[in-house]
This record gives C-alpha cells, sequence and structure tokens, in this order.
C-alpha cells in the first residue's frame, strides 16, 4: 500500500511540473522566433507528443483506486 502512495505522490508533483513546462513552451511559441531545429511547430508538436500524453496517464492511474 505504501508503494502506491508513494507513487500518488510522484504523479501529483510530476502533473504539476508538467503543467509548468507546458507554459513554457507556450511562451516560447508566442515570444521567440524559430530557429532551424527549434520552430514554432516543433514546439507545438512537443507538447501534444510528450506533455499531454503524460498527463492523461497520470489521470489515468490518478482515478484508479
Amino acid at each position: 500500500m505504501t508503494n502506491r502512495k508513494h507513487m500518488k505522490k510522484i504523479r501529483i508533483k510530476r502533473i504539476r511540473s508538467i503543467g509548468k513546462q507546458i507554459e513554457k513552451h507556450k511562451d516560447k511559441i508566442i515570444n521567440e522566433e524559430g530557429r532551424l531545429d527549434t520552430t514554432k511547430d516543433y514546439w507545438e508538436k512537443e507538447i501534444d507528443k510528450k506533455f499531454l500524453k503524460q498527463l492523461e496517464e497520470d489521470e489515468i492511474y490518478l482515478e484508479e483506486k
């Protein structure tokens, strides 16, 4: 049971940190000009691919008993 409790704490912290990372990426999309390797499309893809998928997985884990 303690392992589940520990994992719940970790997932909650990760959800908060991913939220902050998404905000940073959105700021980069708005404020920075694209470069050769980091275009605005790259930042949007990064949000969709990594962060939203991880948020969804963590929320599903937290909903389980």
